[in-house]
């Protein structure tokens, strides 16, 4: 018996307390078990070798659901980098007039952004195309250069397909004046033609033309000057 006031702690053959009444080579109660045997020493609070190995595959288990659990908490995001723009529609994604808008629909004044400011634009919604991700930048006017259209260029504001021509994720990284593509870290350089300056990418993201429309706020006067994503010349 252990202690009146439930205390087991002192019972014989139980030196964990974990099993009230039980002797050295019995179970607890008189339910058989594969991990007790009285001609096999007592390992743990198991009683023999299989007892052992059973801990250790157990311990094996959870490591492994552990690695899962890990692998699956790293899915989203990896698929969120991954996620490429699926140019199902085959007709161009702006033309003359169609009027640049933010993530909320709402159309793009001239002083919606500073300089050295950049955001993500999408033409305004129209039959045939529900999004097309650009990335909309303005510096000061004397910083263009490069392979840079600066007949595309109005009040210091520049455009490009934020769609990576290496693989088709989506250029959402900053370095300074630099776009990067987190999937295989493609750089683009924005105030020059967003040239290519690192990473596999094969040309530079393309231009958009725009201009301000006569209501004040951004439009393109066509289409990107190049393809979109993977693959084009």
């Amino acid at each position: 018996m252990g202690d009146p006031n439930g205390d087991s702690a002192d019972a014989p053959g139980d030196p964990c307390g974990c099993c009230p009444g039980a002797t050295a080579g019995e179970s607890p109660g008189d339910e058989p078990s594969i991990y007790t045997d009285p001609d096999r020493p007592h390992v743990g609070l198991l009683r023999d070798d299989r007892g052992e190995m059973a801990r250790r595959d157990y311990a094996k288990a959870l490591a492994t659901m552990g690695g899962l659990t890990a692998l699956g908490s790293l899915a989203a995001p990896l698929a969120g980098l991954t996620r490429v723009f699926e140019r199902t529609y085959t007709g161009p994604i702006y033309s003359d007039g169609v009027p640049l808008v933010d993530a909320e629909g709402e159309r793009i004044a001239p002083n919606r952004l500073a300089e050295g400011e950049v955001m993500t634009v999408f033409p305004e919604p129209r039959p045939g195309i529900e999004q097309a991700p650009t990335l909309l930048a303005r510096f000061p006017e004397g910083a263009f250069g490069g392979e840079t259209r600066s007949e595309f260029v109005t009040e210091g504001y520049v455009a490009y397909s934020k769609v990576c021509t290496h693989a088709g994720c989506m250029v959402s990284e900053r370095e300074g004046e630099t776009m990067v593509c987190p999937c295989h870290i493609g750089k683009f350089d924005l105030p020059n033609g967003a040239a290519v300056t690192g990473g596999p990418p094969p040309r530079a993201l393309p231009q958009l033309p725009l201009t301000v429309h006569e209501d004040g706020y951004l439009v393109a006067t066509g289409d990107f000057e190049g393809p979109v994503g993977p693959g084009g010349e």
